[in-house]
C-alpha cells in the first residue's frame, strides 16, 4: 500500500510540469505548436532552451502592424519593421526589434483561453501584426482589455507604439 501512495504521489508531481505551463500548446498562423504559456508578461523572461538572439540574428523578421489608438477605427496607424537590418517606420526599430527577438514566433501566438487574468481595462487600444518573425508567419491581434492583454501589448510595447 505504501509503495502505492509513494507512486501516486511521483506521478501527481511529475504531472506538475515543474511550473512550465499545462501542457497545452498554442498553434501559429504557420500550423506550428508551441507550449502554452510560453510568452511571458512583461518584464519577465519564459525559460529557453536556445541562445538569446540579438536583433541582428533575427533574419526573416518583417512586419506590418497596424494600431487604433482610440479603438475607433478613425485615427488608424500603419507601420512596417524589419530586423537584420533594422529598419521601419515604426518609432524606434531597434529597441521594437529587441523586444521581438526577446518574445521570438509565440510572442504572437493566440493567448491560452484557459488563462486567468485580472480583470482590469488600460484602454480601447487594438493592434494588429502581420508578417515573418525569424522566417515564421505570424498574424496576431492585440488589446489592452485584461491583465493577460496588457501584458502581451507590454511586451511588443515598442512594436505597438504610435508615438514617433
Amino acid at each position: 500500500m505504501r509503495r502505492v501512495l509513494l507512486a501516486g504521489a511521483v506521478l501527481l508531481l511529475a504531472g506538475c510540469g515543474g511550473g512550465q505551463g499545462t501542457g497545452a500548446t498554442a498553434t501559429t498562423s504557420s500550423g506550428t505548436s508551441s507550449p502554452a504559456g510560453t510568452a511571458s508578461p512583461a518584464g519577465t523572461s519564459a525559460p529557453s532552451s536556445a541562445p538569446t538572439a540579438t536583433p541582428t540574428a533575427v533574419g526573416g523578421t518583417a512586419l506590418t502592424v497596424v494600431v487604433d489608438p482610440d479603438g475607433t477605427g478613425e485615427a488608424v496607424v500603419v507601420g512596417t519593421l524589419t530586423c537584420d537590418p533594422t529598419a521601419g517606420d515604426v518609432p524606434d526599430p531597434a529597441a521594437a526589434c529587441t523586444q521581438v527577438a526577446a518574445v521570438g514566433p509565440a510572442g504572437f501566438a493566440a493567448p491560452d483561453p484557459g488563462a486567468v487574468c485580472t480583470q482590469q481595462y488600460d484602454g480601447p487600444q487594438t493592434a494588429t501584426v502581420s508578417g515573418t518573425v525569424a522566417g515564421q508567419p505570424v498574424d496576431a491581434s492585440f488589446s489592452r482589455t485584461d491583465g493577460c492583454a496588457i501584458s502581451r501589448w507590454d511586451a511588443l510595447s515598442e512594436l505597438l507604439s504610435t508615438t514617433r
